[in-house]
């Protein structure tokens, strides 16, 4: 009796030991999962629950314009759960339309590049703020990490061909004509026919002392269904 009790104790006890491996890996997994080769962030399943119903509130908000009551809500999340992504994107939608949170936004994005690294949507959208507030040498930066991002997580994501627009609009208003240029011309690989790109470049070219290619690029952008080219063309090609 006592060899057999013993040779079941011995099974329990190796189940038991087998369980709370699987216990622990599991929560290693969990913590790599959210460590984004940073830190390492446990996330209890009540609160990303929260996070996500939080979410999708602010989303709703959004859509209905109601952009600080957003912003206010996730800022709790962003606090509480500082692994959940879609809190920063939707940050950034909200908070952007509303001035008093725009250097709030820019510091929370900043804090999430330092989380997600690589994230090139975060980088972009960093930088929009920063072209918005005029503060352009830090906008062709967040715009460059962008850019350098897409390389390494492929160009294919939609929005790639506005980081090369957007850093060279950044040049453009800062009178960096030539600097403008390639990242247009490179836009306009990955967004073929946008009339945008085309008058922008065109204006660039312009600058340069191009008029032919300016002209050039006014004209193709106008038939393409650009509003405001035209006025380009009666300006300065005559």
């Amino acid at each position: 009796m006592r060899s057999m009790f013993a040779g079941k104790l011995k099974m329990l006890m190796n189940m038991k030991c087998k369980k709370v491996f699987l216990l622990y890996f599991f929560l290693f997994m969990v913590s790599v999962f959210y460590a984004n080769g940073q830190k390492i962030y446990d996330v209890y399943p009540e609160v990303r629950e929260n996070s996500i119903v939080i979410n999708n509130t602010a989303l709703d908000m959004i859509e209905d314009e109601k952009h600080a009551s957003a912003a206010k809500i996730l800022e709790s999340v962003l606090e509480d759960d500082p692994s959940f992504h879609p809190a920063y994107l939707n940050y950034y939608r909200a908070g952007r339309h509303v001035q008093e949170k725009i250097e709030k936004v820019v510091e929370v994005l900043k804090v999430g590049l330092e989380i997600f690294e690589e994230d090139d949507e975060m980088a972009y959208y960093l930088g929009n703020l920063l072209q918005k507030e005029e503060r352009f040498e830090e906008a062709i930066e967040a715009y460059t990490d962008a850019i350098n991002y897409s390389k390494v997580n492929g160009e294919d994501f939609p929005l790639v061909w506005a980081y090369h627009f957007n850093r060279g609009n950044c040049y453009l208003k800062t009178e960096q004509y030539k600097k403008a240029i390639p990242d247009y011309d490179y836009a306009l690989t990955l967004s073929p026919d946008n009339y945008d790109i085309l008058t922008n470049r065109g204006y660039a070219y312009y600058k340069t002392e191009k008029g032919e290619a300016a002209c050039k690029d006014w004209n193709t952008a106008l038939d393409l269904g650009s509003k405001v080219t035209d006025k380009y063309l009666e300006t300065y090609c005559k």
